[in-house]
């Protein structure tokens, strides 16, 4: 990818409600390129998966489509001019099950955007270049979410 033609995403945000979430995920759909990397950190209920429908709907797949992958721990979705794969490591115990999942595939083949919530289960697989997203639930029940593109860093793994 050019870094000359990426789009910083760094951003800090409040959201007070699932269109707001979709919205900023949209945003960040449409500067999302193939090959990104997206880690979404946030407690169970956050709006991960929400924030995720958002990205799908910015890269032009239908949005409704996507759901939580907990319990299949991985999703394709294609319809866009790029597929997403929206992954889950809440049930994974290490970072060796990724590999079950062909993981080091799709980021070799860089010919998606990978999107995986409960990313710190899992962080030491995760390449140094992504998109790091933490969701803090406030007690106003609104979101902050804090947008930290690391993409420029390079392809190294690393937590």
């Amino acid at each position: 990818m050019d870094d000359a033609s990426m789009i910083d995403l760094t951003m800090s945000v409040e959201l007070a409600d699932v269109n707001a979430t979709e919205a900023l995920g949209a945003r960040i759909g449409r500067a999302l390129r193939a090959g990104d990397l997206v880690a979404l950190d946030g407690p169970l209920g956050s709006g991960k998966t929400c924030l995720v429908r958002g990205i799908a709907h910015g890269m032009g797949i239908d949005g409704a489509l996507v759901t939580s992958p907990s319990f299949i721990l991985m999703q394709r979705y294609g319809g866009g001019s790029v597929g997403l794969v929206h992954m889950d490591a809440w049930r994974m115990r290490s970072e060796h099950d990724l590999g079950d999942l062909g993981f080091d595939e799709l980021l070799s083949s860089r010919s998606d955007v990978v999107a995986v919530e409960w990313p710190t289960k899992v962080a030491s697989a995760l390449p140094a270049a992504r998109v790091w997203i933490t969701i803090t639930v406030t007690p106003q029940d609104t979101r902050i979410v804090r947008v930290d593109d690391q993409r420029a860093c390079g392809g190294v793994r690393g937590g």
